[in-house]
């Protein structure tokens, strides 16, 4: 006789966080888009005058920043993994250095930007510059508030890290980081490395 059983279908893995943050993410990802073709664009009819003025900037800010974000982005991978195995103690820990990370990175361009008022330059100085403190300034906005996120989830791991709510929230604080993170992959080079000599 013919067995009728039917092994069933392996169900669809779902993407982390939820389907609100991707969306909110995907506009986010657009407008900055838009930010940077547009500075490309004004790049490329003032290349003389973005080449002078991007040696003014210190390339090993926007390293040092570079590195903290993605320290950070492991250690937040980390907070998720152990929020799925219901290790309170460890979600608070990984925050914690993630936010300290968040901290230093938050310093870093508060003195990078005092020292170029300093030095004179400031967003007025010319298109260059007030692209640079722009979008540099909004990155910054985003880390402020990623960091606001993962304070907030800090607090509640220790008696809501094993629930099933907690951890798609966390999923989507981890995911609002690495789309931080991953601006940054792009904004260093564009300001900071690109044509130098």
């Amino acid at each position: 006789m013919r067995d009728e059983r039917r092994t069933p279908a392996p169900m669809a893995q779902q993407p982390p966080g939820s389907e609100g943050l991707w969306t909110f993410l995907f506009m986010d990802m657009v407008i900055f888009l838009l930010l940077f073709v547009t500075f490309m664009g004004e790049r490329l009819s003032h290349v003389a005058l973005y080449s002078a003025s991007q040696l003014r900037l210190n390339e090993f800010f926007g390293l040092a920043n570079a590195l903290l974000l993605l320290t950070s982005s492991w250690v937040v991978v980390e907070a998720v993994g152990a929020a799925r195995a219901a290790g309170n103690a460890k979600v608070e820990r990984c925050l914690g250095f993630a936010l300290l990370l968040g901290a230093v990175f938050v310093i870093n361009k508060v003195v990078e930007y005092t020292v170029k008022v300093r030095a004179g330059i400031s967003p007025a100085t010319n298109s260059f510059f007030s692209y640079y403190y722009f979008i540099t300034f909004i990155h910054l906005l985003h880390v402020m508030a990623g960091m606001g996120f993962m304070a907030y989830f800090r607090k509640r791991a220790a008696t809501q890290a094993g629930s099933a709510a907690f951890q798609v929230s966390l999923e989507n604080v981890g995911l609002f980081w690495h789309f931080v993170d991953v601006l940054w992959i792009f904004i260093f080079p564009m300001l900071y490395l690109m044509g130098r000599q």
